[in-house]
């Protein structure tokens, strides 16, 4: 009994010693918090009389599929619509609460953009807009200001190009058509030539027709890589082979030459395009970490800046090829698949969605 009574006073006192060490950690863990480190229910602070105030950016025309800003000169009222708009407003929809807002465009006086969408960040953080809408993309560095919600767009970035741009048959273009069906024009006829002169005195040069015919090629063709290994008999056959190998000798040569001239001057006079304001060009982007100079890089503005780019080429002006955020390269080639493609694509931890600082917060695509 005794035993007993000492195990029951251990477990009792093991028990108030357990209590005793987590119950500080109990006490002292804060309750938990809503994004942006908010104690109040979202619900309670959206069902209120508050209106939001969300910013949208200014596309100036480009891109507009994702958002467009138009402003009805005869109803004097602004016509706010895209993709973002309609994804935001079917989220509203989905609420179970009321939830009352009002889009202001993110412009100045003139009408035009009032800040790049870094600005339009700073502006947010500051609480000068509840939120904003519109296709802004998350990166580390706005997210010590805002918080995303889950995105719904493609991640990554893409490379356009024309389609065949590297087409397998490049090794045609050295030499023009003409000079491709006359050399080998004359190579049927030296294999000809040198047939008739040594058929009458060598053996190898006789029997049946298919093999006469054969022999023409094969000593013809041989003599492109100096190949042939028929002994000539005839000292005019010698001379015409002679003759015939010093013009093979410039033909290679000139045709190497320009080969290699051409696919050199491909990697050297690349020009890369990208967006206006596209976030694949500053310190964390994609062509910051590729070898390209600042020479070689060109910005355009909206879909059909790049295809009259890339139609043009690096040689004409242009660019070779195209590197933007996914969204934008689906919304290109939803206009012009038939002459380009993407060619790669390159995984970002860059996305466009909403984010939110305390409870004001920011919608994008």
């Amino acid at each position: 009994m005794k035993i007993k009574r000492i195990k029951k006073q251990a477990a009792l006192l093991y028990f108030v010693v357990f209590l005793s060490f987590f119950t500080p950690s109990f006490a002292s863990h804060e309750d938990s918090s809503w994004p942006g480190k908010s104690a109040t229910n979202p619900r309670q602070q959206l069902s209120g009389n508050k209106k939001l105030r969300l910013a949208v950016p200014q596309k100036s025309g480009r891109f507009s599929e994702l958002v467009n800003i138009n402003h009805d000169l005869q109803t004097n009222a602004t016509i706010i619509s895209g993709f973002c708009i309609d994804v935001f407003r079917a989220a509203i929809e989905e609420l179970d609460y009321h939830v009352d807002y009002e889009f202001i465009p993110f412009v100045n006086a003139m009408g035009q953009s009032n800040g790049t969408y870094g600005e339009l960040i700073d502006q947010i953080f500051f609480q000068n807009y509840d939120g904003a809408v519109g296709d802004v993309t998350i990166t580390a560095n706005r997210s010590l200001y805002v918080d995303f919600t889950l995105p719904y767009t493609d991640l990554g970035v893409g490379i356009i190009a024309p389609k065949g741009s590297n087409s397998m048959w490049i090794f045609l273009k050295p030499l023009t058509t003409d000079l491709w069906l006359s050399s080998a024009a004359f190579f049927v006829l030296t294999g000809f030539v040198i047939w008739l002169m040594e058929r009458p005195i060598k053996d190898e040069f006789q029997g049946s027709m298919s093999q006469q015919i054969g022999i023409i090629f094969w000593f013809s063709f041989s003599t492109l890589v100096f190949a042939h290994k028929e002994k000539l008999q005839s000292n005019l056959s010698r001379f015409v082979v002679i003759v015939w190998m010093f013009v093979v000798l410039i033909l290679t040569s000139s045709y190497t030459a320009t080969l290699t001239s051409m696919i050199t001057v491909q990697h050297i006079q690349n020009y890369i395009g990208y967006q206006i304001g596209s976030l694949v060009t500053n310190t964390e982007g994609v062509i910051s970490n590729l070898n390209f100079k600042n020479t070689n890089l060109k910005r355009f503005l909206s879909p059909d800046d790049y295809a009259n780019a890339l139609s043009r080429g690096s040689k004409n002006g242009g660019v070779s090829a195209i590197i933007d955020e996914m969204p934008y390269i689906k919304i290109f080639l939803s206009s012009y698949s038939a002459d380009y493609s993407m060619v790669r694509s390159i995984p970002q931890h860059q996305r466009l969605r909403l984010c939110e600082y305390h409870h004001f917060f920011v919608y994008t695509c």
